[in-house]
């Protein structure tokens, strides 16, 4: 059953979507704010997308590739 409010897409699909519909780079706390996932998740999902040559992260901040 989905609790109300949670998102049906993948951590890591929710970053990306995020980022793109905010001009491709964000700060990490205005990230976390905006998935609203927590940074237990959001972290492992961030060195994920890092890994797979799909964002950079500089200085706290997030980067589209």
């Amino acid at each position: 059953m989905k609790m109300p409010g949670q998102s049906s897409q993948s951590p890591r699909d929710r970053i990306l979507w995020i980022l793109n519909s905010h001009g491709g780079s964000m700060e990490l706390g205005k990230l976390r704010d905006e998935t609203g996932i927590r940074y237990a998740i959001l972290t492992p999902a961030i060195l994920l997308l890092k890994k797979e040559g799909r964002i950079k992260v500089e200085n706290d901040i997030i980067t589209l590739l």
